[in-house]
C-alpha cells in the first residue's frame, strides 16, 4: 500500500535541523490546533512510466499522467472523517507507448488505459485513511520475442485499497526544510508531498 507522509514525520524533521533555523510560528500552530473541523481540497497530480499492459508475464511502458480532487471534512482531535468525502476522477492521459527494449515492437492497446480511478474513500482503523482504487489495463496485442508473432493480452482491473494520511494544517508553524517529504506552498496555503511519481496538495481551511 501507498502511504502519503504524515505530519508526524515534520516533527523529526525540524528536530533534526540547526537551532538557528528553527522558527516555529507557535501562535498559528495553536490557531490550527484550536480548529474542531477542518475541509480540506485535496488535488493529486501523477506523471511516470507505468506498464499499461495487464498480468505479470507482458511488459509494455507509457508516459502516463492522471489526476484527481478530493474535497472532505476532517476532525482533527479525533481523526475522523465529518460527513461524506467527494471525488472527481480524470481521464488518464497516455503517450509514448514502447516495449522495455526500444529495438523491439511496442504493443497494440485494444481500449483506454485509467491508471487511477477513485472508487471510495472510508476511515482506517490507525486513523487516517482507506482509498479503494481501481486501474484498468485494456486488452493488448504484444509481440512475442522482441519482434514476433502477436499475442493477445486480455483485459483486466486491479481494485485495491490503499493508505492515505491526512497532512494535520499544523504543520503550516513548522520550519519544514525544502524537501518532497512535506513543503509548504510558495503562497503559504497549501502542504505539498511528492512519492512515487504523484504530487498530492492539500489545502485546508477551518469550518468549525
Amino acid at each position: 500500500m501507498q502511504r502519503i507522509a504524515l505530519v508526524t514525520a515534520a516533527v523529526a524533521l525540524c528536530a533534526a535541523m540547526p537551532a538557528r533555523a528553527q522558527h516555529m510560528d507557535t501562535e498559528l500552530m495553536m490557531r490550527w490546533s484550536r480548529a474542531k473541523v477542518v475541509g480540506y481540497q485535496i488535488v493529486g497530480v501523477y506523471e511516470g512510466r507505468v506498464n499499461v499492459v495487464g498480468g505479470s508475464k507482458w511488459i509494455g511502458y507509457a508516459d502516463v499522467a492522471d489526476r484527481v480532487e478530493i474535497d472532505l471534512a476532517w476532525d482533527l482531535a479525533r481523526s475522523k472523517l465529518v460527513g461524506t468525502p467527494t471525488f472527481r476522477n480524470t481521464k488518464s492521459a497516455v503517450r509514448n507507448l514502447r516495449n522495455f527494449e526500444p529495438k523491439c515492437l511496442p504493443p497494440v492497446l485494444k481500449g483506454e488505459y485509467e491508471h487511477y480511478e477513485l472508487q471510495g474513500i472510508k476511515e482506517s482503523p490507525d486513523g487516517n485513511l482507506e482509498l479503494q482504487v481501481l486501474t484498468t489495463y485494456p486488452g493488448a496485442d504484444v509481440a512475442q520475442f522482441c519482434t514476433g508473432k502477436r499475442v493477445t493480452v486480455p483485459a483486466s482491473r486491479n481494485l485495491r485499497p490503499e493508505a492515505f494520511g491526512v497532512i494535520s494544517p499544523v504543520a503550516f508553524g513548522m520550519p519544514l526544510p525544502d524537501s518532497d517529504d512535506l513543503r509548504i506552498s510558495p503562497d503559504k496555503k497549501s502542504l505539498i508531498t511528492k512519492k512515487a511519481g504523484w504530487t498530492w496538495t492539500f489545502t485546508p481551511s477551518i469550518q468549525k
